[in-house]
């Protein structure tokens, strides 16, 4: 495939290089872009390409641009910013995941530079461009950067409350918990126990979904607390997402989590709850 791809590139048409990758892996579309921003071309020039494959017809011309914009971007912010945004809320959900992604490489590698721009895009009216803020951040966790831990939690906080199913996906089971937690475990757990306090269903739902990963099950007596917590809440949205905490995490540690149960079941306010969770231990 990359001998096609490196023809299509001699070729010096898009068309034929987008009939070519109609198909492709994602490394494949990937190397194609690699080959399209080489260094020997003017960071203006290669910006025009991504343009270029960005307003195509074909996903995968455009899932170029984006990968394209990885390197461009910061050579050509003023352009390249609004143009990954608009890629992010691409009609085509592999263009979007691929903007997604790259925003998060983007995030690591020009921190405070991106940081920035994503603390923008918090209040756009776009659910995927919202959602795309908490993809990149769990993406651009790394425990070797401790340093970021804070500013990356504060960044995801307005997105507590967002109802967007897709962000609430993205945010609670995921960048919380899937890669925050796990990568910031203390500071993480801190914000957790900090943010259970609000009164907002939304808040609640992430705060418990962010416990039913496998990184809370490293500290599942703690979360245990927060847990215990958040069960007395009558509301259903609220009291379903702690259940679905729970059998997750006694999945992994039911030893502890078992006898909390068993202990919920004698609880008039937390039976419901220990019923639910039940059913899938």
């Amino acid at each position: 495939m990359q001998s096609d791809i490196d023809r299509a590139i001699a070729d010096g048409s898009a068309a034929t290089l987008a009939a070519t990758l109609e198909g492709a892996t994602a490394a494949e579309i990937q190397y194609a872009a690699r080959r399209l921003r080489s260094d020997d071309i003017p960071p203006e020039k290669s910006f025009k390409r991504a343009k270029s494959f960005a307003k195509r017809a074909e996903p995968s011309a455009r899932m170029v641009a984006c990968h394209m914009l990885f390197e461009t971007l910061p050579k050509q912010p003023d352009g390249a910013v609004p143009l990954l945004e608009r890629l992010l809320d691409d009609d085509e959900p592999t263009v979007r995941d691929t903007a997604a992604t790259v925003t998060g490489r983007l995030l690591r590698r020009h921190f405070d530079t991106m940081i920035e721009v994503l603390q923008t895009w918090r209040n756009s009216p776009s659910p995927n461009v919202r959602r795309a803020v908490a993809v990149a951040a769990g993406r651009a966790a790394r425990p070797q950067r401790p340093e970021w831990a804070e500013p990356l939690l504060k960044l995801v906080e307005p997105l507590l409350e967002d109802r967007d199913r897709l962000i609430r996906r993205s945010l609670g089971p995921s960048a919380l918990g899937g890669s925050l937690l796990d990568c910031y475990p203390r500071l993480a757990f801190e914000y957790l126990t900090q943010w259970s306090t609000s009164n907002d269903e939304q808040v609640l739902w992430n705060i418990a979904m962010a416990f039913s990963t496998p990184a809370a099950a490293t500290m599942v007596k703690k979360a245990l607390i927060i847990l215990r917590k958040l069960s007395l809440d009558e509301r259903r949205f609220v009291w379903r997402a702690v259940a679905s905490a729970l059998w997750k995490l006694g999945r992994k540690c039911p030893e502890i989590v078992r006898p909390e149960l068993a202990r919920w079941i004698e609880d008039e306010d937390r039976v419901e709850v220990a019923r639910e969770a039940l059913k899938h231990l």
